[in-house]
C-alpha cells in the first residue's frame, strides 16, 4: 500500500528513510490515507483480509476504515 495525499490533509509526517506521510491531525487522532496497488487489490478480493503491523511491543488503539473517519469526531 502507498500513502496518498487527500483533500483534508493538514500536515505531512516525515522520517529518515521513509516517504512523506500526508495526514489530517486533530486534537483526538491522526488519520492517513492509503491506496492499494493493483496486486494488493487482487489479493484482497481473493482473501478479504488486511493485516495491520504496528512496530514495537504495545498495541495502541487503531482502526481501519474505507471512509473518512475523522468526519465523525
Amino acid at each position: 500500500m502507498n500513502p496518498v495525499n487527500f483533500e483534508d490533509a493538514n500536515c505531512v509526517f516525515k522520517a529518515e528513510g521513509c516517504g512523506d506521510l500526508p495526514a489530517v491531525k486533530t486534537d483526538k487522532s491522526i488519520v492517513s490515507c492509503w491506496e492499494m496497488t493493483d496486486k494488493e487489490k487482487e489479493e484482497f478480493l481473493k482473501t478479504g483480509k488486511i493485516y495491520l503491523l504496528v512496530m514495537g511491543q504495545a498495541q495502541p488503539p487503531v482502526a481501519l476504515y474505507v471512509d473518512r473517519p475523522y468526519i465523525r469526531q
